[in-house]
């Protein structure tokens, strides 16, 4: 009995010491203004969002964009930040995968495909280590997003940073990956092509909208959740 009360402390205590908090003060310190209702980041000036941005790949050459020049080796990557992902004006930004492709992540890095019906033909990449759905904030020529993934039983941010440099064109910059009180940031250099779409999936099919701490008003959020609500209830009277 008594080493089976032992070993249920220690279980406990372990669990707790992964559920931590989040954000803590030190994550709150990091991450941008989040979602407001009616938000318009006027991306739509400063780039194409119209469709989804794909990791640009050649084995062979140098890929130029103005003053950036990166070389891919063609190498498949794991890494949810070299995935497919959409921008849209309200502020989400969310990785998808293609219906096409499964659950084959690396071929959907590298899946390209002009005017598809992205609501019919894709979904978001929701799986549980490598979703990425977040919100932006533009300064200057630099897209700077905030995004999280689920790591240890918890929540982990991933701060990413996109230099535009044309209306086509994104070159991730880096992603810092913060864990608790501490951060790692990894570069990546690699350029994202635009590839123009007939519709979008909507930004609200995202799992960051939903999300609490990613709305700078809790006003906001709750209006969000009573609209998303009314909308399915009336899809659902639709149907019937």
């Amino acid at each position: 009995m008594k080493k089976y009360i032992l070993a249920t402390i220690i279980g406990t205590v372990t669990l707790t010491s992964c559920l931590s908090f989040f954000p803590n003060r030190y994550e709150k310190a990091l991450v941008y203004n989040g979602f407001r209702a009616n938000m318009n980041t006027m991306i739509g000036t400063k780039v194409n969002i119209k469709g989804y941005y794909s990791l640009v790949t050649d084995s062979n050459i140098s890929t130029s964009k103005g003053d950036y020049s990166v070389v891919d080796n063609g190498r498949a990557s794991t890494l949810a930040g070299y995935n497919p992902f959409i921008i849209y004006e309200d502020g989400t930004y969310g990785n998808i995968l293609f219906n096409a492709v499964g659950k084959d992540f690396s071929a959907n890095e590298h899946y390209k495909k002009v005017d598809m019906e992205l609501d019919k033909e894709c979904k978001p990449l929701n799986n549980i280590y490598l979703m990425r759905s977040g919100y932006y904030k533009v300064k200057e020529d630099t897209i700077c997003v905030t995004t999280y993934i689920y790591y240890m039983l918890r929540t982990q941010l991933v701060l990413l940073r996109y230099k535009i440099i044309d209306r086509n064109h994104l070159l991730l910059l880096d992603e810092t990956y913060i864990s608790g009180n501490e951060d790692d940031t990894c570069v990546r250099n690699r350029i994202f092509e635009f590839i123009p779409a007939k519709t979008l999936p909507s930004s609200s099919l995202f799992p960051i909208k939903k999300k609490r701490w990613a709305w700078a008003s809790k006003k906001d959020w709750k209006q969000f959740k009573h609209r998303i609500a009314r909308t399915s209830k009336n899809k659902q009277e639709s149907i019937q």
